[in-house]
């Protein structure tokens, strides 16, 4: 779980910044909305600014995930705690095959691109939470979600 919050400082530092501000900036518009009798000036993200921006996010995300874990089953996070992400029965060492990879990256960032819809964000954002949780109480293997649908786990280096 530290790893993944690492990787994700990294990753949400550039896509806060590079994305967020971008897309943002391209696609918001300023309402006018009255509260208390006093107008205000709120700027508001379009639809379709709020879709490329999950789009986008979830491609930066899944890619950086994708070539760590392909290449040698770690990302940054992970090597940092020294953990490593492999096929289930096979050696922890080397990266994992690219179809594993996308199954594990399908489950774990796919539901962000529904963050930008209301109830569907809000649906997708507890999946995800269950997610991130799930290796506490599975045992033996403490896999997450993602782990269990690609087939791999997590082990100490």
């Amino acid at each position: 779980m530290v790893a993944r919050i690492i990787d994700g400082l990294i990753l949400g530092l550039v896509v806060t910044l590079l994305i967020g501000s971008l897309i943002s900036n391209a696609f918001s518009t300023t309402v006018t909305q009255t509260a208390f009798g006093v107008e205000v000036q709120v700027p508001s993200v379009s639809f379709l600014g709020l879709l490329i921006q999950a789009v986008i996010s979830f491609v930066l995300y899944a890619a950086y995930e994708f070539f760590q874990i392909s290449r040698d089953g770690q990302t940054i996070g992970k090597k940092v705690m020294k953990i490593r992400v492999v096929k289930l029965g096979h050696p922890a060492q080397g990266g994992i095959d690219p179809e594993t990879a996308i199954k594990r990256i399908g489950v774990m960032f796919g539901p962000q691109l529904l963050s930008f819809i209301p109830v569907l964000g809000w649906v997708a954002n507890v999946f995800l939470l269950v997610d991130g949780l799930w290796p506490l109480w599975d045992k033996p293997l403490q896999q997450a979600i993602h782990d269990k649908v690609a087939g791999t786990v997590v082990v100490k280096v």
